[in-house]
């Protein structure tokens, strides 16, 4: 788990940070489901979203900057190797995405309403 988390770089840490707080609000929400909980929810994905493809696009960038100063004779281990890191972002932020809403079906389940 540590080399995974090195691997995506300081942004890992935002990213952990926003889903923690995600997956608390979702967890609240498939214990006592309300409206504004969902909204709240749906506001905190899409902030996951940008900051999960922002930080895999920086990750990207510094890979490619570091072959370039490096000047390799054959530069695509290198690019593979940074490529493969930078998705570990994407891996951090769509497993928190994933798990969210499965919390939120349960949620939108068990919500008082029309059950007809």
């Amino acid at each position: 788990m540590v080399d995974f988390f090195r691997a995506g770089g300081f942004s890992m840490f935002a990213l952990a940070g926003i889903g923690i707080a995600l997956l608390w609000t979702a967890v609240k929400f498939a214990r006592n489901a309300n409206p504004q909980a969902l909204s709240l929810i749906r506001a905190l994905t899409w902030v996951l979203v940008f900051a999960t493809v922002t930080a895999f696009m920086t990750c990207l960038a510094g890979a490619a900057k570091t072959v370039v100063h490096l000047e390799p004779e054959d530069p695509l281990p290198l690019l593979l190797s940074g490529f493969a890191e930078s998705t570990a972002n994407i891996a951090l932020g769509g497993g928190i995405g994933v798990l969210t809403w499965i919390l939120v079906a349960v949620g939108v389940r068990r919500m008082p309403g029309d059950r007809s």
